[in-house]
C-alpha cells in the first residue's frame, strides 16, 4: 500500500502541495488569533483526503486479487477470515502512518509560518481518528469492489473512485456550507471533524464558520463512525461469501 505510486502521488505528494498552499499562500489574511483553528481545519481535510486516496488504492488491489481468491481459498490454507483480517490490518497500519505523515507536515509547516508550535492537544483522539478512517474505508472499498465483481466489471474504475470523490465533496462542503446535523450522519465528515477536534481540549463549533451555534458532540461523531463501519463490514462480509471468478476481459469497454 505505502509503495503504490498512485497512492503516494495523490495521497501524500499532492496533499503536501496543499499543505504548502495552506501554510504559506491561503494563510496570508489569517490573523494569529485564528492560527490554531485554521491549522486544525487544514489537518482535518488533509487527513480525510489522504486516507481516501489510499482507500481507492486498496479497492484496486482487491479488484486484481479477486480472480485468484476462489482458487487460493480452495487449494491453499488461505481462509476468508484471514484474508479479511489482513486487509483490515493493512488498512489500519496505512491510515495511521499516513495520518502521522500528514500531521507532521501540517504541524511543521503551519507552526513555522505562524511562529508558534501548533500541534494536537488530544493525541488519543488524533490516533483514534486515524483508526476510524481505516475501519471505515476498508469495508466501504471492499463492498464497492464486491458489487462490481458479482455484477459487472465495466463500472469498476468509476466505482473505485467513489470514496475519493465523496471525501472531496464532503470535505470541501464542510468548510464552505452550514451542514447542520449532517456532520453526525456522514462518516466522511466524522473523520474530518475528529481530526479538527484533536487540536483542541474544548469542543469546536458543529459547523465550521458558525461560532455562535451549537458545538460538536464528539461522542455522537465517534458512535456514528463506528456504526457506519459495522454496517459496511457486515454487508461486505455477506457479499464476500458470494464472490466468484469473472474474466478480466469483461472490464474492457467495447
Amino acid at each position: 500500500m505505502l509503495t503504490n505510486p498512485y497512492a503516494l502521488g495523490w495521497g501524500i505528494a499532492f496533499m503536501f502541495f496543499w499543505i504548502v498552499m495552506g501554510a504559506f499562500i491561503e494563510s496570508a489574511s489569517v490573523p494569529k488569533s485564528s492560527a490554531v483553528y485554521y491549522t486544525a481545519s487544514w489537518y482535518g481535510i488533509i487527513a480525510l483526503l489522504s486516507t481516501s486516496s489510499f482507500a481507492t488504492s486498496i479497492a484496486f488491489m482487491i479488484y486484481y486479487q479477486s480472480g485468484s481468491l476462489p482458487y487460493f481459498m480452495r487449494f491453499s490454507k488461505l481462509t476468508p477470515k484471514y484474508y479479511l483480517f489482513s486487509l483490515y490490518f493493512t488498512m489500519l497500519v496505512t491510515t495511521i502512518i499516513v495520518s502521522i505523515i500528514m500531521g507532521l507536515g501540517v504541524i511543521s509547516l503551519f507552526s513555522y509560518h505562524f511562529g508558534e508550535t501548533i500541534a494536537p492537544k488530544n493525541w488519543g483522539l488524533f490516533f483514534l481518528d486515524a483508526i476510524l478512517a481505516g475501519v471505515f474505508y476498508l469495508p466501504l472499498s471492499l463492498l464497492l469492489e464486491e458489487l462490481t465483481i458479482v455484477t459487472t466489471r465495466r463500472l469498476r474504475e468509476a466505482i473505485s473512485y467513489i470514496p475519493l470523490v465523496l471525501a472531496y465533496l464532503f470535505g470541501l462542503s464542510y468548510t464552505n456550507i452550514n451542514l447542520g446535523n449532517l456532520v453526525y450522519y456522514s462518516p466522511f465528515l466524522s473523520i474530518q471533524v475528529l481530526g479538527v477536534q484533536s487540536f483542541f481540549t474544548g469542543s469546536i463549533p458543529l459547523n465550521f464558520n458558525d461560532f455562535k451555534g451549537p458545538t460538536l458532540n464528539v461522542d455522537y461523531v465517534i458512535i456514528s463512525a463506528i456504526g457506519w463501519s459495522i454496517v459496511l463490514s457486515f454487508a461486505s462480509m455477506l457479499l464476500f461469501r458470494r464472490l466468484y471468478y469473472k474474466s478480466l476481459e469483461e472490464a474492457r469497454i467495447v
